[in-house]
């Protein structure tokens, strides 16, 4: 029961989906900071994603080497 209502609660409140031309008209709002801090948030998860894959790649070198 909890779960149908989390899910009716998330699905009731209806995201503003504002489209990538959206942060054009706004310059000088606070939409250039929200977009500044994504493109952050990805940067950190690309990083960590690739020092993952390097981290794995070399675990798996060392495998085949023993």
């Amino acid at each position: 029961m909890r779960a149908a209502i989390a899910v009716f609660a998330t699905l009731a409140a209806s995201p503003a989906l504002a489209h990538p031309g959206h942060f054009a008209e706004s310059a000088g709002h606070t939409h250039w900071l929200a977009l500044g801090a994504l493109g952050l948030a990805f940067a950190i998860a690309g990083v960590a994603l690739w020092r993952e894959r390097r981290a794995r790649r070399t675990r798996k070198d060392a495998e085949r080497r023993v």
